[in-house]
């Protein structure tokens, strides 16, 4: 049983579905309930059932369930839009199956991506189990992700051998088109079968895969960090850290969030040894301070953490700090 069962996405793996239903269906990213510092911040973290909301409320407004298959395109790999993103830079399939296996993990947490073997069958599988009423959408929208990578070792018009995918409300006929193969929906989870001989070199692309991949300590530390469902007082750091996309963030709203009454979480805080208050602050504080040490002025850095003005912003980073946020910077650049 853990404190705050919760799982996270990362805005850049979820993002290239969003702007390619937006851009199919006519729509804005405020229509769907997402505020522009949320959807233009790659590595913001968003609770599970959040994207949900999300997923389900583009099958409304445009009128189709399956509208992943219409979006194919935008859902490769090499859509998340992050700095050094590695996945497809590898010379076969057989590395760049496991990388992604692997680290899909600094973009997901919750999730399984691994391969099974049966035989001279691989089964690349994916196991989630917080898509809750998504679950359709969000296994199409991996199982396009998984075929796209093999095709783009085979060719454009390759077919798995089966695809299994979880949900119901699912155009079988369309996503058998798009797959080329048979397609089975209501399955426990997504899975993608091939032949593992798609494996040997001979399916190798030209790559320097020497290649030197450059990111800051920075960036890497923003990548690497993902909060476990173990780790609660990471968990309720990030749902304060994503509250305050929409204004300052209260007990009601992260309480809300994690699908508490305000008095449960009251009570969890407390096992935890916090008050709302001071993780609140807690969390506000490291915030304007990673943006600062991205060049962001202390003014824009309260608009941003939803600070009604920069004085009270000023006044919090100094309590916590003790000194304002421009001598904070300014000791930085020394």
């Amino acid at each position: 049983m853990y404190m705050f069962d919760i799982s996270f996405i990362r805005m850049a793996y979820i993002r290239p579905l969003i702007s390619g239903a937006c851009s199919k269906y006519h729509l804005m990213p405020e229509q769907l309930g997402i505020p522009v510092s949320l959807y233009s911040d790659e590595m913001a973290l968003v609770p599970h059932a959040v994207v949900n909301e999300w997923l389900t409320k583009i099958a409304e407004l445009s009128g189709n369930p399956s509208y992943p298959l219409a979006i194919a395109d935008s859902l490769t790999i090499s859509s998340i839009d992050v700095k050094a993103n590695w996945f497809m830079s590898a010379p076969d399939l057989a590395v760049t199956f496991r990388r992604i296996n692997y680290g899909l993990s600094c973009f997901h947490s919750g999730a399984h991506y691994v391969g099974r073997q049966s035989g001279k069958l691989l089964k690349w599988c994916y196991d989630n189990e917080y898509s809750g009423t998504a679950a359709g959408i969000d296994s199409l929208r991996v199982a396009i992700m998984m075929t796209s990578v093999l095709r783009h070792f085979t060719h454009d018009g390759f077919a798995p051998l089966a695809v299994k995918l979880k949900g119901t409300d699912i155009d079988i006929n369309a996503a058998s088109e798009w797959f080329g193969c048979e397609v089975k929906t209501g399955c426990a989870m997504t899975e993608v079968w091939f032949d593992n001989k798609l494996l040997l070199l001979e399916h190798a692309v030209p790559r320097d895969h020497n290649k030197a991949t450059l990111i800051s300590l920075f960036d890497l530390d923003e990548l690497v960090n993902m909060p476990q469902r173990d780790d609660p007082t990471k968990a309720l750091y990030e749902v304060v850290n994503f509250t305050r996309h929409y204004g300052m963030p209260s007990l009601e709203t992260v309480a809300s969030t994690l699908g508490l009454s305000t008095q449960q979480l009251q009570r969890r805080l407390h096992r935890l040894g916090f008050s709302f208050s001071s993780m609140r602050g807690y969390v506000l504080n490291n915030i304007a301070a990673r943006y600062m040490l991205k060049g962001y002025a202390p003014d824009e850095v309260a608009r941003l953490l939803g600070y009604s003005n920069p004085q009270s912003f000023t006044k919090a980073f100094q309590r916590v700090r003790g000194c304002t946020p421009k001598e904070y910077m300014r000791r930085m650049e020394h």
